[in-house]
């Protein structure tokens, strides 16, 4: 078996359609859509805040804009794959899945989106700079996932200040076959990031040791 028909193997063993180095053909799959699913399992913080944050719609790195899901298999080489994909797109996904999650906090008095009409006192924007599957070490493939997150505070009649700067990654060992496997190693991926982006919005101006539970007010 040669260099280039064993790389297409490895890549097969997650990739769908399967395709197979020399043949050219490609099989029949039905498409399957993925949604990510990562969700907050704490208690909400016991903080008696009257900051709103509106989170709005985060922005993607055009490599990773679209819905299929994203391999990498070599230095400079990525595929999509046309027939696993997300059922919406990424940013949009990944944006309503942040605002749940800081929704369930307790660390904002609301959490809105941009078609609010009410005035936020704080506001969030991200860029996500990587969202694929690791495939160039074979014996461990990984999910990656990576995400630039800025808190802005509302000055009325002026622009507003950054008051946080951060950026998140994580990388998550893929245990299973399939675009399956990616999607559930992403969807970690996600937990970890939002789990520490909250411990970081927590602990602003509260000192770095203290924990989320014993807050008693956010200064933002």
């Amino acid at each position: 078996m040669t260099g280039k028909m064993f790389s297409c193997f490895c890549v097969s063993m997650f990739v769908w359609p399967v395709m197979l180095s020399g043949c050219g053909s490609r099989q029949a799959y039905n498409k399957k859509y993925f949604l990510l699913s990562a969700t907050r399992q704490a208690q909400p913080a016991g903080i008696q805040t009257d900051l709103v944050l509106e989170v709005r719609r985060f922005t993607i790195d055009s490599a990773f804009a679209g819905k299929g899901l994203v391999y990498r298999t070599g230095q400079f080489e990525y595929e999509s794959d046309f027939y696993s994909e997300f059922l919406v797109s990424p940013a949009a996904m990944i944006t309503e899945k942040t605002r749940n999650w800081l929704s369930g906090s307790g660390l904002f008095k609301r959490v809105l989106d941009t078609a609010s009409q009410i005035d936020p006192t704080h506001t969030l924007e991200a860029n996500i700079t990587a969202l694929y599957g690791d495939l160039r070490d074979k014996s461990s493939p990984q999910a990656k996932m990576e995400m630039r997150v800025f808190l802005l505070k509302a000055q009325a009649a002026e622009e507003p200040i950054l008051v946080f700067g951060q950026t998140y990654k994580s990388s998550v060992g893929i245990e299973s076959e399939g675009p399956e496997g990616l999607v559930e190693a992403l969807d970690r991926c996600l937990a970890n990031i939002l789990s520490n982006l909250e411990k970081d919005l927590a602990q602003k101006h509260a000192g770095a040791t203290v924990s989320v539970s014993n807050i008693s007010s956010l200064k933002l």
